[in-house]
């Protein structure tokens, strides 16, 4: 039963990273909204997790140390070049996170 609400939450993150328009997304910092707002209303911790686990793939992936203290999504804005481009440069990083990981299955919508 874990296993299901966990693949259905990992679902959700995909698809919400592949469609944001679909949820009213426009960039990066909404994207992350959405999900701080839907763990808290769930009392999710699936979803904190991932994102705790995210947050540190993007930091081992920019080790710089004056990123040390900075939220992912602020990182992931700072290498984007605008709003649309910050949604596509989380929904690769999110594909790159879940397909290094042991815990996370790839799923295609």
């Amino acid at each position: 039963m874990e296993s299901d609400f966990k693949t259905e939450n990992i679902d959700l993150i995909q698809l919400v990273a592949k469609r944001p328009a679909i949820f009213s997304i426009q960039n990066v910092e909404s994207f992350f909204v959405f999900f701080k707002g839907y763990s808290i209303g769930k009392n999710d911790s699936v979803v904190i997790d991932f994102f705790d686990s995210f947050s540190d793939f993007i930091h081992k992936k920019h080790p710089e140390k004056c990123l040390g203290n900075i939220d992912s999504e602020r990182i992931i804005r700072l290498y984007s070049v605008n709003d649309s481009h910050s949604l596509e440069r989380v929904r690769f990083l999110i594909e790159e996170f879940i397909s290094e990981s042991t815990i996370y299955q790839i799923r295609e919508y």
